[in-house]
């Protein structure tokens, strides 16, 4: 009996002791370690067991453990897991740092998420800490060389202004080649305003969560006629459940230009060159020289050469303050906004304010039933400073008519009344007499409604309204030159846009045994768009301070109009995937439209895609270097409508009068067949990814667009001007390649890096009749890509007597050997000499931190390519248009025997036509551009929660900092898309001072 005891007290210690050992409770908080912001719903599992649970609101969890050779794994999308041993430890609070690599595993896309190892199709996400440190009015300008295959392209720094963007080159002749711009799952309104404004410089990048572009058919086609150019996806911010996070963002930046952009000659080299020129004119000492020069007064005056550049332009600023809050429980979650940006132009009178709001709200009502909203309000005013050669137009003034030589002001002190140089307007007095302002408001209201009756089904519907209101308005002074001729001008212009629309969406989504997942979706849409117009004019104001239309004595001008379009669209999409290793996608759209011809008002649009993750098959055991092997194909179609409202239909002009009664005009005749551009897309990609430290993808497309739109000019016999056809085709091919590094993580210390590489082809398949199209400096032709200049071979200066050369062109447009010397020569005849698509382009980047310290830079580039010097034949005039700001290259010029010079020996009234065009004016553009690079530092938590803060950070940024370019003489990002470059204000480098405080 004695040992049966002794046996129940050791038996019954050892079972205290493993059953103690089994009721280990390990506790802790889970926060982001560059924030130090806690994370809800962070997975805390015991590893290779099923047992584990998730962080609460606060990020903190509590979990028993069996042993203390327990390892628990910390696991939360977009960071890195982390796995640590429990040992003696009963509280173990983490830092999960974000990574690199999970930023793709989940991506927005068409109609929901996907996680990118399912993903068939061909899309990049970027994250908003990419947009939002970036000082720019314009979300989109902040993409530029961060996504291969896109480019995106700065024609102008003026404040507001909008960005060329082409996802995978040009598809079309004459509809539109942006993307489609889908924000929280509703297609917003784009395009650009008068005067160089943006509808997209109203939202607030602050407010961006994640972008993504859906670049092929298998990720753009659901999204059927309006898919062709690609689709870029906004997701705007969320809130989440737990306390309220408070966040406030403010920074301050100065701009100047990006390079000197047709940068002037010295004061004396001006002198010299205008001297110079009359005197190979006339001889030395004819009286006609010197007279001449005295004239116009062409010396150094007694205070010295005037500055145009300081006197017209200034240094840029740009103020933001933006303050957000976000949070919520378990029923209602919610983020609100608002922010404040303020920009000062380079230009005087070019000014960009901003105000705008948001509020996402997010609610269940149960488990079965949720709703929410998103509310956008912003308000824009800007003051323009025009482009291009508009008389008012300071950059096109400072770079011809603004001679060194001459001060804006007269003896007394005051502003003159025009400039001696062929009484020029003096713009420094003008800008002070007239005002242009364009004003927009826009409000974006979505709401949602989302019921699952059951588990694997979920039916949603949103609706959106999307409303613009913009109003542009034009003084002139009657003291001004523009005004004073009529007493004075107003000009009044306002456009509003209403775009209404409605998804609804049925998903069923759901696992059969483990292994086979399938997903498909069915959705209704329509949308109705509509825009009214009007604008009115008058002259004569009583005075000055009066600038208003109802005291104009003289209406001048009066017009307006109501417009619109309606889209009803069914699509459909089933996923189906096997183990989570081979993937099939098929989608389906079909689209009306009252912008197309009644016999080919509907038209469908498909795709069909499927991937094979290599990696998962047994074969792939053994190669445990290779991390992630993805192999990706898809082929599919989408379109593109016609830019016009009523291009199908016979339409009448009123435009013209009779006897005193407005008159009808054939303007327009039927085209009953007018139908999409229709886009055939083909692609193929590899997902890789190697030691778990390179992960990148590598893909080829063709996309193939046919019945192009083209405005088919008619036979004076007809009686109407010309009518809408589908005629053309064209293609685009090319390769993207994406890569991401981590070179080094070791301790506090981490570098990674990206390198985007994408090359692109495009080239005329089919025209009208096969006939080239003549378009000034461009020729569209069969064969060539659509912009190919076509335009005379400059052979440069003859050293004997500095006369202009170009290559003689025969009737085959075959360049000889034979010399020119006029440039009116019949023999000097254009040909086919390159265009400015280049040969490759994209961004090398890396990012390193270290502790609480983050560098951050990229560059852009691009080989290849050309631009055209438009205003080339203003400013390389070799002394033909003699009353011009002479450029600082004209400096390089032929003067003896034997010199061997960039240009022709200055004459006034010209050198034998030295400057009709000719690829002298055409540039070779390769370039490289240090576009971003962040200095950020994180101050310790210890030290700011003294003062109630959990996370502040200080930062500088700039952008556009340094340019490496082929040549010097404007920006060579100027010429945008079409590289053609003429007097717009250029970009502008920034940079930025900001502080980011959350609590």
């Amino acid at each position: 009996m004695k040992k049966k005891l002794i046996l129940f007290g050791i038996i019954l210690c050892v079972s205290m002791h493993m059953l103690s050992a089994q009721n280990i409770q390990v506790k802790g908080t889970v926060v982001d370690k560059a924030t130090g912001e806690t994370l809800p719903g962070v997975t805390v599992q015991i590893k290779d067991t099923s047992v584990g649970t998730v962080t609460d609101t606060d990020g903190k969890y509590t979990l028993q453990v069996p042993d203390s050779d327990a390892v628990l794994s910390f696991s939360f999308i977009g960071y890195t897991t982390q796995e640590i041993a429990v040992g003696s430890k009963t509280t173990i609070d983490v830092s999960l740092e974000e990574s690199l690599q999970a930023i793709d595993d989940v991506i927005v896309v068409a109609y929901g998420t996907a996680s990118k190892v399912s993903f068939t199709g061909s899309a990049t996400a970027v994250r908003s800490e990419a947009i939002e440190r970036v000082p720019v009015t314009s979300f989109e300008k902040a993409l530029a060389g961060s996504v291969a295959g896109v480019t995106v392209a700065e024609t102008s720094g003026q404040p507001g202004s909008g960005s060329e963007i082409r996802i995978r080159g040009r598809g079309s002749f004459s509809a539109s080649n942006s993307p489609l711009y889908v924000i929280d799952g509703v297609p917003m309104t784009t395009g650009e305003l008068y005067e160089g404004g943006n509808l997209m410089s109203t939202l607030n990048p602050g407010d961006i969560d994640n972008i993504t572009i859906l670049k092929d058919a298998a990720a753009a086609s659901l999204y059927g006629s309006r898919a062709a150019n690609g689709v870029i996806l906004i997701t705007t911010k969320k809130g989440r459940s737990g306390d309220t996070k408070y966040n406030l963002k403010s920074s301050f930046g100065f701009s100047d230009f990006a390079v000197e952009n047709y940068k002037a000659a010295s004061g004396d080299d001006f002198v010299e060159l205008m001297r110079e020129s009359l005197v190979n004119y006339y001889g030395e000492g004819a009286p006609e020289v010197q007279g001449t020069m005295e004239a116009f007064k062409w010396y150094k005056p007694e205070g010295g050469y005037t500055d145009w550049y300081d006197l017209l332009f200034r240094t840029g600023t740009s103020k933001t303050t933006e303050l957000s809050a976000s949070g919520g429980n378990e029923k209602t979650t919610f983020f609100v906004s608002a922010s404040i940006l303020d920009q000062e132009g380079l230009a005087l009178n070019s000014d960009f304010l901003r105000y705008s709001g948001r509020l996402n709200l997010d609610h269940k009502i149960s488990d079965k039933i949720s709703f929410g909203v998103n509310l956008m309000n912003a308000v824009t005013d800007q003051d323009v400073a025009n482009n291009g050669t508009a008389y008012n137009s300071p950059f096109y003034n400072v770079n011809r008519n603004t001679w060194p030589t001459e001060t804006p002001y007269d003896e007394n002190g005051e502003l003159k009344y025009e400039l001696d140089n062929a009484g020029y307007y003096n713009l420094l007095r003008e800008y002070d007499l007239m005002e242009v302002n364009a004003k927009v408001f826009r409000s974006m209201s979505t709401g949602y409604l989302e019921v699952r009756p059951i588990e694997s089904l979920t039916i949603r519907s949103t609706n959106s309204y999307d409303f613009v209101n913009s109003f542009y308005y034009n003084y002139y002074s009657p003291l001004s030159r523009s005004g004073e001729d009529v007493g004075g001008e107003v000009y009044n212009r306002n456009n509003q846009i209403k775009k209404l629309s409605t998804s609804n969406l049925l998903t069923f989504d759901k696992t059969f045994q483990d292994v086979h997942h399938v997903n498909v979706i069915g959705a209704f849409e329509a949308e109705s768009y509509r825009t009214v117009y009007f604008s009115a004019g008058g002259e004569g104001l009583p005075n000055e301070s009066l600038g208003v239309l109802s005291v104009t004595a003289n209406p001048v001008s009066a017009s307006g109009y109501e417009s619109g379009s309606t889209m009803i669209s069914y699509l459909s999409r089933a996923n189906y995937d096997y183990n989570n290793k081979y993937f099939v996608s098929a989608s389906i759209r079909r689209d009306g439209s009252s912008r197309l011809g009644i016999n080919e008002r509907w038209a469908n649009f498909w795709s069909l895609s499927g991937a094979w993750r290599v990696v998962e098959e047994d074969f792939m055991s053994n190669m445990s270097f290779i991390s992630d092997l993805k192999l990706r194909a898809s082929y599919g179609t989408s379109g593109t409508l016609p830019g016009g409202l009523y291009d199908h239909l016979a339409l009448y002009s009123y435009t013209a009068s009779y006897d005193g009664m407005g008159a009808a005009v054939e303007d327009q005749i039927a085209s009953p067949n007018l139908t999409w551009e229709k886009n055939r897309n083909y692609n193929i990609g590899l997902d890789f990814g190697i030691i778990n430290r390179i992960y990148g993808s590598i893909e080829y497309f063709k996309r193939n667009t046919s019945d192009l739109l083209m405005n088919l000019r008619l036979a004076p016999s007809v009686g109407a001007g010309s009518t809408m056809v589908n005629i053309g085709e064209m293609e685009n091919n090319g390769i993207e390649l994406e890569l991401r590094t981590d070179n080094v993580i070791a301790g506090d210390f981490r570098w990674s890096s990206t390198l985007v590489f994408s090359r692109i082809r495009n080239k005329i398949i089919k025209l009208n009749n096969g006939e080239d199209i003549i378009d000034s400096r461009y020729i569209h032709r069969e064969g060539l890509p659509y912009w190919t200049f076509y335009v005379p071979v400059w052979a440069g200066v003859d050293p004997a007597d500095g006369s202009p050369m170009w290559y003689a062109v025969d009737d085959n447009e075959n360049v000889t050997d034979e010399i020119v010397h006029d440039g009116l020569d019949p023999r000097v005849k254009p040909t086919v000499v390159g265009g400015p698509e280049p040969d490759f382009f994209g961004s090398i980047g890396n990012d390193l931190s270290f502790k609480g310290f983050n560098l951050n830079f990229r560059f852009n580039y691009a080989v290849g390519g050309k631009i055209w010097y438009a205003s080339g034949y203003k400013s390389w005039n070799d002394g033909r248009s003699p009353k011009y700001v002479v450029p600082e290259p004209q400096v390089d010029r032929w003067q003896e025997p034997g010199d061997i010079a960039a240009h022709p020996q200055r004459i006034w009234n010209g050198n034998n036509n030295s400057d009709v065009y000719s690829t002298r004016f055409l540039l070779d553009n390769s370039y490289l551009r240090l576009k971003n690079i962040t200095l950020s530092y994180t101050i310790p938590k210890s030290i700011v929660s003294r003062a109630k803060i959990s996370n502040a950070m200080v930062y500088v940024e700039g952008r556009n900092v340094l340019t490496f370019a082929e040549q010097d003489i404007v920006d060579p990002e100027h010429g945008g898309v079409s590289g053609y470059a003429y007097f717009e204000i250029p970009q502008v480098k920034t940079v930025t001072f900001g502080l980011s405080i959350g609590f």
